[in-house]
């Protein structure tokens, strides 16, 4: 079961640790806001029934995949990196930094079986479009 996600956060209502305000000029920050998650969110829900436990968000394990990919980590390497990084928490959809995210490595790793290679070929070409117009910028 998928429950659609309310509305995506922005960085001025993300808690962090420290009480201040994340950088709306980190790369994270910015790649985040430039994504369509509503939109991959739509592909992603379709792909679950109405019964059963409720899936994690889409921004939360596809933000997950995409920073393992990125940074070349393991699924494991990119649990430990979303701990310490609120930017990191920020780019995955969480509200407010947290010490433990609720995510496992198991599931960064077959999360992408919930898509055809169509629609990951779509999502990728989409998120290098993103890439070269901030890198552009």
């Amino acid at each position: 079961m998928y429950k659609k996600q309310a509305g995506q956060i922005n960085i001025y209502s993300f808690i962090t640790p420290f009480g201040g305000v994340l950088d709306k000029n980190n790369r994270w920050v910015k790649y985040a806001d430039a994504i369509p998650w509503d939109e991959f969110e739509r592909i992603y829900a379709s792909k679950f029934s109405r019964l059963g436990a409720p899936a994690k968000p889409l921004r939360m394990v596809l933000g997950a995949y995409i920073l393992k990919n990125e940074y070349n980590f393991s699924e494991t390497r990119i649990i430990e990196e979303l701990n310490e990084n609120p930017y990191l928490q920020y780019f995955i959809g969480l509200n407010e930094y947290i010490n433990k995210i609720p995510l496992s490595s198991s599931l960064i790793r077959s999360f992408t079986k919930r898509f055809s290679e169509n629609d990951l070929n779509k999502i990728q070409q989409i998120l290098e479009d993103i890439k070269k117009k901030l890198k552009s910028k």
